[in-house]
């Protein structure tokens, strides 16, 4: 087994609550830590599961039970340049040369185009990494899984789609072709 650490962002929670954090506990989050920030709970988890999937769909699972409401999750796969060095432990010079246009084909941005600090798909970006041999399968295959989630997460999906949508996967770490497929 392997630790995993995710972010759920949740709201509906009253944090003045004489149960507050038990109900987080009892409900299987005692691997979770809760912080309020900007008006929303964060909920960070450390869960060891025998995969990535594994480990974030029984999080969120579990936080469903306390009753909030799940915003969503990160690692988002919306990614800034920063964050695809940090992501991909690059240099933020490496990463600017490669978003610029200056070594390859590299992914355009999806998101605030017109801003100096566009977004980039994680998952696009995890994709060419990988085939230039500078991250690894299970990086692309868990940006996959996080945008998927977040997906499902977002549009309020209740947890049995997120299950069915990851059964292939959670019956076997490594039979889910369809999010590996293009890794």
């Amino acid at each position: 087994m392997r630790s995993y650490e995710f972010t759920f962002i949740a709201s509906g929670v009253d944090p003045e609550s004489s149960d507050f954090e038990a109900k987080f506990f009892e409900a299987g989050c005692d691997d979770a830590t809760l912080a309020f920030m900007k008006g929303l709970l964060a909920i960070t988890f450390d869960r060891e599961a025998e995969g990535y999937v594994h480990a974030v769909v029984s999080a969120y699972r579990d936080v469903l039970k306390t009753g909030v409401t799940v915003e969503r999750f990160e690692p988002d796969y919306l990614v800034s340049a920063a964050e695809i060095a940090e992501r991909a432990t690059l240099t933020r010079s490496a990463v600017s040369n490669y978003t610029r246009g200056l070594r390859g084909d590299f992914p355009p941005p999806i998101a605030r185009i017109m801003s100096d600090s566009p977004l980039w798909d994680w998952v696009d970006v995890s994709g060419w990494l990988h085939k230039r041999n500078m991250i690894g399968r299970e990086a692309v295959v868990d940006a996959r899984i996080a945008r998927t989630l977040n997906v499902f997460v977002q549009s309020k999906s209740p947890v049995h789609d997120i299950e069915k949508r990851f059964s292939g996967f959670l019956s076997n770490p490594f039979g889910l072709q369809s999010l590996a497929a293009t890794a």
